[in-house]
């Protein structure tokens, strides 16, 4: 993290952006054209559109409860994935074949279909956070937008705000509750705790570290193969149906003279617009979650970040070059809020390993120590 400040602040000053956002940004044209008050701007003495703070304020509020209803649907989520586990578990222990693996089974299935709620979830969410900071590109003018930020870097702050703090709890609540819950409230002897008329579930005699490895297995690779997949599949699949809803096929059936005196601009056309790097930061920060908040209970999880990192270039550059219309420049001073967010997940993640290093390896070396002590 350290490095990287080094690096922004070496960028920026050769770029000459360190005081961009502050001074020369300007405002949203959707800002300009949707505000109905103006304020004189008390630098410049000029008129300006201005919306009132307190409106915006509670609009960012009625959003921010949106969120919480969103992240206790997770949670909901979670509770039928633990009954899922726990009822799957009656048939498996049954069968004479599967029953020395049971568990393993039972969690595995539990996290794959956890992986595709979580997917299903996460798409949903990004959709609406996207509406919920921008409403005026979905409905009429008349209404606004609904938080009407001022200027792009607002805009884009609040929708990262939103979306991640929802990925946040979506992709990590399973696995906290593996590391940090599953296991401490099952009761004792002749006092069991149940949950829906099931008796709740416990770790094995050396903890949850193995079952916690293999929820990060299925929910980081998984995801790195889905989120793969679409990078593959996707951009084709918005070309074909540009290229088919536009007729560029037929257009360019034309005189072999006129095909070649096509311009760039009209080669550019053909292709599907660039939608920006919000996806390719998000997957990146989690990511860096996965390796660093739970890398004790996973020590393969910075190999499978570095292998799906190398792939995703490919990927990436092939859709830059071939798939995608040419990117548009835009200044910043930095990478905005990503880089407070990674600050928030380094400092959980030094909290997270203490923790749930310290607990299993009492629960590893308990045994042991008792059979020393007497």
């Amino acid at each position: 993290m350290e490095y990287w400040k080094r690096k922004n602040a070496k960028l920026a000053h050769r770029w000459d952006v360190l005081d961009y956002e502050v001074e020369e940004e300007r405002p949203r044209p959707q800002y300009t054209a949707l505000c109905s008050d103006f304020a004189k701007n008390p630098v410049t003495g000029a008129l300006e559109p201005h919306f009132p703070e307190r409106l915006r304020m509670a609009r960012i509020i009625a959003g921010l409860i949106c969120i919480l209803l969103m992240m206790v649907l997770v949670i909901v989520f979670i509770v039928a994935v633990i009954i899922y586990r726990l009822l799957i578990m009656v048939p498996l222990f049954k069968n004479e074949l599967l029953r020395p693996n049971a568990g393993i089974y039972a969690n595995m299935s539990a996290a794959m279909v956890n992986l595709v709620l979580i997917m299903c979830l996460g798409k949903v969410y990004e959709k609406l956070a996207y509406k919920m900071t921008q409403w005026g590109k979905y409905v009429n003018h008349s209404l606004g937008e609904l938080e009407m930020h001022r200027t792009q870097s607002n805009f884009e702050n609040q929708l990262i705000f939103k979306v991640f703090l929802f990925q946040f709890v979506n992709f990590y609540a399973s696995i906290f509750y593996v590391a940090f819950f599953k296991g401490r409230f099952i009761g004792y002897p002749g006092n069991y705790i149940y949950f829906f008329g099931l008796r709740n579930e416990d770790c094995n005699n050396g903890g949850c570290l193995i079952e916690l490895a293999q929820q990060l297995l299925v929910i980081m690779v998984g995801k790195q193969i889905i989120n793969n997949c679409q990078e593959i599949l996707i951009p084709k699949m918005r070309t074909w149906w540009h290229t088919y809803t536009k007729d560029l096929n037929k257009q360019s059936t034309g005189s072999t003279s006129s095909v070649q005196t096509e311009c760039m601009f009209v080669e550019d056309y053909k292709l599907i617009p660039y939608e920006g790097l919000f996806d390719e930061y998000l997957e990146m920060v989690l990511q860096f979650g996965f390796v660093t908040i739970f890398v004790a209970a996973f020590p393969l999880a910075p190999f499978f970040a570095l292998l799906n990192n190398w792939i995703e270039i490919r990927l990436d550059a092939n859709k830059l070059v071939r798939e995608t219309r040419r990117p548009l420049a835009e200044r910043a001073q930095n990478i905005g809020v990503w880089f407070r967010i990674l600050e928030v997940l380094v400092r959980i993640a030094v909290i997270s390993n203490a923790e749930s290093g310290t607990d299993n390896l009492q629960k590893l070396s308990g045994p042991t120590a008792d059979c020393n002590a007497a």
